[in-house]
């Protein structure tokens, strides 16, 4: 297992993933994961800076982010 998979995520990089994820829940958002990151956009009021993966210590990512960034660490 890569151990990286569990370390913090570059800011960069859990931006680029909840740009992604919000591009796919934007196609789709008749999923259990459109509908949160749906919410996560609606609680920000539009501050991108207070998403869901900003909230943590450590950039480490809603859920969403974690498990997206987790499998390309295995992967790798």
């Amino acid at each position: 297992m890569n151990q990286s998979a569990f370390d913090p995520i570059p800011w960069k990089v859990a931006d680029e993933l909840c740009l992604a994820i919000r591009k796919e829940a934007e196609e789709n958002w008749n999923t259990a994961a459109a509908r949160w990151c749906w919410n996560c956009q609606q609680s920000t009021g539009g501050d991108m800076n207070k998403r869901g993966f900003m909230r943590l210590p450590g950039n480490r990512g809603c859920t969403l982010i974690n498990a997206r960034y987790a499998s390309t660490q295995l992967e790798s």
